[in-house]
């Protein structure tokens, strides 16, 4: 299931971080890809898979 936003240059460690924390070890992809001026677009690809109890 990918997500993603678009983030100025200087914000994407922070937004990977965010990413991160927020959905911890089910985070399989991160992409980062240029759009439109010094904007990047930031796709996470988690895992919607089985939860372990």
């Amino acid at each position: 299931m990918p997500t993603s936003n678009a983030v100025p240059l200087y914000l994407i460690a922070q937004a990977v971080a965010a990413a991160v924390a927020r959905h911890k070890r089910a985070v399989r992809e991160i992409h980062v890809v240029g759009a439109a001026g010094h904007y990047y677009t930031v796709t996470t690809v988690i895992s919607g898979g089985e939860k372990r109890a």
